[in-house]
């Protein structure tokens, strides 16, 4: 079976799978855009640039135009990196999502 962001799922015990789909349903909005970063950063470390392009994709769904310039300067950050993992420069990409998800963590103390 396939989830939303094209994984996968490996044979897991059901109890595994009830604790990982209970973790992301009761997740507020600041921690899933925290897992968000982590499979993004995840992604790229294993070279799956498609994945990677993908929660980037999400995380660009999930901005907040009502704060217009907040959001443009995300939406911009995002296509950036996006457009360099195209051209297969993963380490500016890494280094920027791992920066990202860092200040948010800290941001909303979710470390």
């Amino acid at each position: 079976m396939n989830t939303s962001l094209g994984y996968r799922k490996k044979a897991q015990p059901k109890g595994l799978n009830q604790y990982r789909q209970n973790d992301i349903l009761n997740a507020s909005p600041t921690e899933l855009i925290l897992k968000l970063y982590d499979l993004a950063i995840v992604s790229i470390k294993k070279k799956d640039i498609s994945k990677a392009n993908r929660v980037l994709t999400e995380l660009i769904s999930a901005l907040n135009f009502d704060y217009q310039e907040v959001a443009l300067g995300f939406f911009r950050l995002y296509r950036y990196c996006q457009e360099h993992l195209i051209q297969g420069n993963t380490q500016e990409p890494l280094q920027i999502l791992q920066q990202l998800r860092e200040t948010w963590a800290r941001a909303f103390n979710l470390d």
